[in-house]
């Protein structure tokens, strides 16, 4: 797993994860620190960053990007087009990947695969893109989950241009928590306690000023004036806040971990207006 993090502002896109990544191996499992999970598009100004999966088979998701960028399927990557046509050649190449290799070897284990895509239980990978279209000068931002986005033109526009904002992906738990001031479990545990002593559900009206109180001890923060150098801030602390939190917790009282997920270091990269690629910082 990863915690990965996008953070879209009028300048540009920034994208964070962690470094750490969870291999399986025999009856046990594996753990490297120095992951790839950052990707910069061809020459185009577009980055890519993932979590779930590290791998298809015996070759890593960068192999397949790198593969992507070589075939450059219909000449996506070396054309004027959307960042839409992009991600929608990109969702189809990885797509095709997955159900070459992660496919037979769930079939081969005596499973049905779309019963098993159908109850959620085979192995993802996700995929956020962001970056500016050609001849555009505000950044979008966008995701799938292969092999759950399987439809053409089903990846989902996250953030359109010139929206500004962050999203996370993965293990966001503690940022959650952070931002919001409260867990969302912990809220409607709550309240489902609190409707059992009421004897009645919430109405309406009770849970909509139950909202807006809670509303009132998140953090803001103005994303439509910050300059990109604070963006990249911004997002390191985020990651970097995540990965403590995964070094020194030990989980719930009632649900502990039972191994490390986010971990590793930070790893940053960004794109601006400038027309340059997305560039990899660390």
């Amino acid at each position: 797993m990863t915690v990965a993090i996008s953070c879209n502002l009028s300048d540009g896109v920034i994208l964070g994860v962690d470094s750490a990544v969870t291999v399986p191996v025999a009856d046990h499992v594996k753990i490297w620190e120095n992951a790839e999970k950052l990707f910069q598009m061809a020459n185009r100004p577009i980055g890519a960053a993932i979590y779930g999966l590290a791998g298809f088979g015996d070759r890593s998701v960068g192999s397949y990007f790198r593969e992507f960028e070589e075939t450059n399927p219909g000449g996506v990557l070396k054309t004027d087009n959307d960042l839409s046509v992009v991600v929608e050649a990109l969702r189809m190449f990885m797509h095709n990947a997955y159900h070459a290799t992660v496919v037979p070897a769930i079939q081969a284990a005596g499973k049905d695969f779309d019963q098993e895509l159908k109850a959620g239980n085979v192995p993802a990978l996700g995929i956020v893109v962001g970056g500016f279209s050609s001849r555009q000068y505000l950044p979008e931002l966008w995701h799938f989950l292969v092999p759950y986005h399987a439809d053409a033109n089903s990846a989902q526009q996250r953030l359109n241009r010139g929206e500004t904002g962050v999203t996370w992906y993965s293990m966001y738990e503690p940022i959650v928590r952070y931002i919001n001031g409260y867990d969302p479990a912990i809220l409607s545990e709550l309240k489902t306690h609190a409707e059992g002593l009421l004897g009645r559900p919430f109405t309406a009206g009770e849970v909509e000023e139950i909202g807006t109180i809670v509303g009132k001890y998140q953090y803001m923060v103005s994303f439509a004036s910050m300059p990109i150098e604070q963006g990249i801030e911004y997002v390191r602390f985020l990651v970097d806040l995540a990965i403590k939190h995964f070094h020194f917790s030990s989980g719930f009282a009632h649900q502990p971990f039972t191994e490390k997920i986010v971990g590793g270091r930070t790893r940053i990269g960004v794109v601006t207006y400038k027309g340059d690629s997305f560039r990899i910082l660390d």
